[in-house]
């Protein structure tokens, strides 16, 4: 996905700023097939918990770390 800033014509009735945009590109496009293949697979669960994981065990190793 990318951002693109809306087009908009000369004050007039109606008229409002400059808006971005969502734009669908190739790389969103094949990002979005890869998740959508990954999403069937049987680890999907623990592929997305993975980053969780992983965060809250930095976080409780920076905890016992600081204790004296």
């Amino acid at each position: 996905m990318d951002t693109v800033r809306q087009r908009t014509v000369a004050p007039a009735p109606g008229f409002h700023a400059p808006v971005d945009i969502a734009v669908l590109t190739e790389r969103g496009k094949a990002e979005f097939a890869r998740l959508e293949h990954d999403e069937r697979l049987l680890t999907w669960t623990a592929q997305r918990m993975n980053d969780y994981v992983l965060a809250a065990e930095r976080q409780s190793v920076a905890a016992v770390e600081v204790r004296p």
